[in-house]
Order: C-alpha cells, then structure tokens, then sequence
C-alpha cells in the first residue's frame, strides 16, 4: 500500500512539474505569438502615398515590361495593399476610382493615414493647363492636365504632408460643374495625342484614359476603363445624343459583344475619341466609320 501510494504522489508530482513546465512553455510561445502577431497586424495595416511625379505606370505585375493598366497622375493618392516579395513593388488602389495595380515602390512617396483621410474629404482644383509644374526644392515636376493639386491655397501652393509647394498654370475647380461646351474645349486640346495603352496624359492616352480625364476637369466623376463607365449615366438613344454624351462601342456587331471603345460625342454626326490618336471621326446610329469603313459599332449611349 505505501509502495502504490509513493509511486502514486510521485506521479502526482510528475504531473504537476510537467504541468508547470507545459504552462511556462506555452506562455512563452503566447508571449511570442503576441509578439509576432502585433507585428503582423501592423504589417497588414494600410499604409497610403501619393504621386509627385508627372505620371507613373501601374501595371499588371511586377515587372517593368508588363502590361500598363492605368497611370497615375500627378497628386494621385492611392492606399497600399500588399508588397512584392523582393520589396520592389508595391500593390495600390488609386483613392480616385479605386483602380488597382503594381507600381514600383521608388514611384511612392508615403503619407500618414491622417492626410489621406484628409485628401478623401476634401475637394481639390485640378489642373487645366497643358504647361503647369510644380517646384519641388530645386526639380520642376510637369503635372499634365486633369491632375489633383491637393490644398491647393489662394497663393499657388499645394500641400502635401505639413510641407507646401509652388504650382504654376491653369486650374479647374470640380466642385463647379461646367456646361458641356467647355467639356468639348477641353477634349480638343488633347487632338493629335498618341495612343498609348493605359495613359491618361498628353504624352499618350487610351480611350477611356481620354474620356475619364477630359470629365474629371470638369467635375464628372466616373471610372476608369470603357465597360465600367458605359454602366454608369442615363442611357439616351442616338437620336437624342447631345454634345458632351459618351458613346460606346463594340468591335464587332451583335447584342452580346462587349463594350471595348468609348468618345464623346460632339454632335452633328462627329466624335471625338483616342483611336490612332485623339481625333475626330464620323459616326451615325451604327457606328464610327471612316473611308466608307466602320471602324467600331454603336452600343449605346450616356448622359453624365
């Protein structure tokens, strides 16, 4: 009996010490799991930067010879999402259409959650103004037209972070909508502007590039490539098309061929759009035809 009750205190004792020791080994890893998780959930917290360049590329992936999806123009702010692996990159969402892409981590000039909150909520002057720059120290940084000037103050200077900067050129207040016949003004300046996949500057454009900055100058908010901004506005049929109405094309005819082609629409039968270049082309209620050829095919018709 005392030999049973020895080896049955003893195992007792066992239990506890392993317990004891169990408990010290898990509050250890506890500690280190907290540790490692307070660094991990600052790592997934959101950081924000801007674009202080004249346009930077945004691309599908992580590399240079990608494929340009968007551009940033100058005083686009934009949340960070994720980094490459190599840090080279960094994953953004454009805080103006939520357009998404890769841009390469030199490109990102980091702002605090307080200003990006800031920029969100508030109105800023765009500029309207092929020639405007900004100083930065010594470095005169083009902003092509259509560009946000966040803060922009009554002396010409624009506000990023606590740090202010000299802008010269035109500018446009959004918050004041025009009328379409300046819309049109402004889309004219852009004639004879290269094509280029993803641009959305007067070095080169694509269509929904075009038409998206053209309407962002004047206080017409909408997305970035032609299918998303053909869901937006008041469908209006041909017939009743005004100047400043966006037109949307198809490349082939048929009523279940996407939208992949966008203009607007300068009346009297006349569009002008980013096809080779930004130029004006005819159109009628089947589509853009040049030389007797149609080029694209009437989808439909919005009113912003």
């Amino acid at each position: 009996m005392w030999g049973y009750c020895f080896f049955s205190n003893f195992a007792d004792i066992l239990q506890v010490m392993i317990f004891m020791q169990a408990k010290k080994i898990f509050s250890f890893f506890l500690f280190l799991g907290i540790l490692c998780g307070s660094f991990t959930l600052k790592a997934q917290n959101p950081e924000y930067g801007i674009c202080l360049l004249e346009f930077e590329a945004v691309r599908g992936k992580t590399s240079d010879s990608s494929e340009q999806v968007t551009q940033l123009l100058f005083g686009d702010a934009f949340k960070i999402l994720k980094k490459s692996e190599d840090a080279a990159w960094v994953f953004i969402e454009n805080a103006y259409d939520n357009y998404q892409g890769w841009i390469r981590i030199r490109a990102s000039f980091q702002i605090s959650a307080a200003y990006y909150e800031e920029y969100l909520r508030n109105s800023h002057p765009v500029a309207h103004d092929s020639k405007a720059q900004v100083l930065i120290g010594k470095q005169k940084i083009a902003v092509p037209m259509g560009s946000t000037l966040p803060f922009l103050d009554q002396e010409g200077y624009i506000r990023i972070e606590q740090t202010k900067y000299k802008f010269s050129g035109q500018t446009r207040n959004p918050a004041e909508k025009t009328d379409k016949s300046a819309l049109i003004q402004t889309a004219k300046t852009y004639l004879g502007t290269p094509y280029l996949w993803g641009g959305k500057s007067q070095k080169g454009l694509d269509c929904s590039g075009f038409t998206q900055t053209v309407f962002k100058t004047h206080g017409l908010k909408i997305l970035r490539d032609s299918y998303q901004q053909a869901e937006q506005g008041e469908s209006i049929k041909f017939e009743e098309a005004q100047p400043g109405d966006l037109l949307f094309f198809q490349k082939t005819p048929g009523d279940f061929v996407k939208v992949t082609h966008v203009g607007i629409y300068l009346g009297e039968g006349k569009l002008i759009h980013a096809f080779d270049q930004v130029e004006i082309d005819q159109v009628d209620e089947k589509g853009i035809y040049r030389d007797g050829k149609y080029l694209r095919y009437l989808k439909l018709i919005k009113r912003y």
